[in-house]
């Protein structure tokens, strides 16, 4: 879709389409539809990254939680956004063996026991093995905060990935 048919969109349908673009997080849609009409894909971009951007910090924490498990079998398969479904699909995680499957609930319940968030990976481009070996660096780390900055970073990615994808440029 183009930016004049996003600038045409009611309020409803807008919501219902970008909801996801920030995981399971309407309120961002909600934030952005206050700036229409968009300029173009770029300022549609930029004002999304920016709303989230201003959010308090337990705000972007909720945010991140909202992230599903990386490679967990079952919501490969059923309970992730079509946007994330997708996303896992492509980086081939949906074709994991049981035991590449097993390492990452392993490696998921670790990582969630060691910092309270889901490992937040902007997947494009990746496949599953470059997925595994950036979880085992990331279990490695001790600092909390500096999880919790390149979560909201990878967010962020993902974000603009998914906004770069569903919006066309003319």
């Amino acid at each position: 879709m183009n930016i004049n048919d996003i600038n045409q969109m009611t309020d409803d349908i807008f919501i219902e389409c970008f909801k996801n673009i920030f995981e399971k997080t309407p309120l961002i849609a909600k934030l952005a539809l206050a700036k229409k009409p968009f300029k173009s894909k770029k300022f549609l971009i930029n004002i999304f990254i920016n709303e989230f951007e201003n959010l308090d910090h337990i705000s972007k924490k909720k945010i991140i939680k909202n992230h599903p498990d990386l490679g967990n079998k079952i919501k490969v398969m059923d309970n992730l956004t079509n946007l994330s479904k997708n996303e896992q699909k492509n980086a081939g995680l949906n074709m994991c063996t049981e035991e590449e499957y097993s390492l990452f609930s392993k490696m998921n319940n670790e990582f969630k026991l060691k910092f309270d968030i889901p490992f937040i990976f902007a997947v494009k481009g990746s496949n599953k093995e470059i997925i595994i070996e950036e979880f085992k660096k990331k279990l490695i780390n001790d600092d909390i905060n500096k999880e919790i900055n390149e979560s909201i970073k990878q967010v962020k990615k993902i974000a603009y990935f998914r906004l770069e994808e569903i919006v066309d440029e003319k």
